[in-house]
């Protein structure tokens, strides 16, 4: 029994949640300037590799599904420090909106079957 719940598919349409998410949400919560060129910024790097990671919701899959793997803690990571930043830490909202961001970002890690292909099978 599998102790993850998110197949490739299911985890690459939620990272296409979350980069849409940091388009579109900034701006509609009224962020400041700066604050808004960061997230999207980073929405189009994650948009970016999470079309370009080899799973069934790939625009063009040419990242191996285990290397995103090992790239998406780092991105947690930046995430976790960037709350500390001063633009991220000096407004309520802001801070508010990257720790749930970070959250979320992080369950979808966690809860990924990182041990499946993108078709389904067991990666070996």
């Amino acid at each position: 029994m599998r102790n993850t719940l998110l197949s490739p598919k299911a985890h690459g349409v939620l990272d296409y949640a979350l980069a849409t998410s940091l388009l579109v949400l900034p701006s509609l919560f009224g962020f400041s300037r700066k604050v808004r060129k960061v997230y999207a910024a980073e929405g189009v790097v994650l948009l970016t590799y999470v079309g370009l990671t080899e799973h069934p919701a790939a625009v063009r899959p040419l990242i191996p599904f285990w290397l995103h793997g090992k790239i998406d803690p780092y991105n947690i990571g930046q995430f976790t420090l960037q709350t500390f930043l001063p633009p991220f830490r000096e407004d309520g909202k802001v801070q508010l909106f990257n720790v749930l961001f970070t959250v979320a970002a992080g369950g979808v890690v966690a809860f990924t079957d990182w041990s499946r292909s993108p078709a389904g099978s067991t990666a070996g």
